[in-house]
């Protein structure tokens, strides 16, 4: 911990204090008790790691959840250092009585009060849920940052993810976004436009910006950075068809058997199946996997001219929840929203590609058959030319 007490009631923040005589006097008469729990910490000023307030060996503290690395006081320090700097009234380490929660770092700013947490090592989503809603509840808007030490690239858009990493997770304007911050590189992270290719892989534009030249708005309200990932999302995807050959898990077994007994094969689909969608977050199965089950349960044997219910849709759909057969993701900053804008989302896909119509308040027409290609060639030149024709409105729903 960065704040302790002294036994007069006046609060020590070493991030304020970086005299290292006055603290040494400091340590040698004086006695420093923990904020929280009352009992007595040791200052420790080593060259090895940050300074900072410690307690004693075999004590422990209620509002402690996890031991700080150097890396998350570090960063934690170059945060509050940051928005004093921006002549924003900050405070480290804040309690806050209504919720027994201690913020790395609360602040007020244009007329808002917001907790900073900044997190360098994963919790359970349990107390990442019961902290966030603790702010909300006692009027603080909290601000989850993600140590840059959790982000782990694959590539110039590929990233991997993780269930603990989608909780930090939040919309801005629309979109997806989640701000990381890295102190050995002094150096902010925003992912922008996430879109979850499996369960482990997520497609994401990066902006880097040095914390010299960055401001607090950046992370409140950062302007979207929105680019062209098909090219990407069409690799990574033919990817993830192969590995479910190779490498298949219990709900892809379950997928290629289901495909099998249809005499379906999952590298000769529809090019309409497996898209991408802003709304996938939202959803923890592929878009491949629980597109493929709308497939087979509704559309393959639909005819143009037909009519399909969009309770019947949503039926199927639900009906491959309640088996588990598709997953779904809590995501505590994203709001309102749910699964069920993923499905949405996919059928006004669906109506701009032109293979359905509204009908009414709740039905939709078929325009056309979705043509099954006869061979894997097939299937990629038919991928080709989809993605050529309907790039632009792809990206605009992106």
């Amino acid at each position: 911990m960065l704040v302790a007490n002294r036994e007069d009631g006046m609060k020590i923040s070493l991030g304020d204090c970086r005299d290292l005589q006055e603290l040494l006097q400091w340590r040698s008469r004086e006695t420093f008790l923990c904020p929280e729990c009352g009992t007595q910490v040791i200052l420790k000023l080593g060259t090895k790691r940050i300074w900072h307030f410690s307690h004693q060996s075999g004590k422990s503290c209620a509002v402690e959840n996890e031991r700080e690395s150097a890396y998350h006081m570090s960063g934690k320090l170059q945060l509050y250092h940051w928005l004093k700097e921006q002549g924003i009234s900050a405070e480290l380490e804040k309690y806050i009585p209504g919720c027994r929660q201690r913020a790395d770092i609360a602040l007020e700013w244009n007329q808002e009060r917001y907790a900073i947490e900044y997190q360098c090592s994963a919790i359970s989503a349990e107390l990442f849920k019961k902290r966030t809603t603790g702010y909300i509840e006692n009027g603080y808007i909290p601000i989850w940052i993600l140590g840059g030490n959790q982000l782990n690239r694959m590539g110039p858009e590929l990233i991997s993810f993780n269930h603990f990493q989608y909780l930090f997770l939040r919309k801005q304007q629309g979109r997806w976004q989640l701000p990381i911050y890295c102190p050995e590189t002094r150096q902010f992270i925003i992912l922008n436009d996430i879109l979850p290719v499996s369960s482990r892989k997520i497609l994401a534009s990066l902006s880097l910006k040095v914390r010299r030249s960055a401001y607090l708005s950046d992370l409140i309200a950062p302007l979207p950075k929105k680019i062209d990932s098909l090219a990407s999302w069409i690799l990574e995807l033919n990817k993830l068809k192969r590995t479910c050959f190779v490498y298949p898990g219990t709900l892809q077994k379950q997928l290629l058997n289901e495909l099998y007994t249809n005499r379906l094969n999952l590298l000769t689909l529809p090019p309409e199946i497996g898209l991408p969608l802003a709304s996938g977050p939202y959803i923890e199965t592929p878009a491949l996997v629980w597109q493929t089950f709308l497939y087979i349960d509704v559309f393959r044997h639909a005819v143009p001219g037909e009519t399909v219910s969009y309770s019947g849709i949503y039926q199927s759909f639900t009906n491959r929840l309640k088996r588990r057969q598709i997953m779904t993701r809590d995501l505590p900053q994203a709001g309102q929203g749910n699964c069920t804008d993923a499905l949405s989302d996919y059928l006004r896909l669906l109506e701009k590609v032109s293979f359905i119509e509204k009908a009414g308040l709740n039905y939709f027409k078929i325009l056309r058959a979705l043509e099954v290609p006869s061979s894997i060639d097939d299937q990629a030149l038919k991928e080709k030319n989809f993605y050529d024709t309907y790039r632009g409105i792809l990206i605009d729903l992106l």
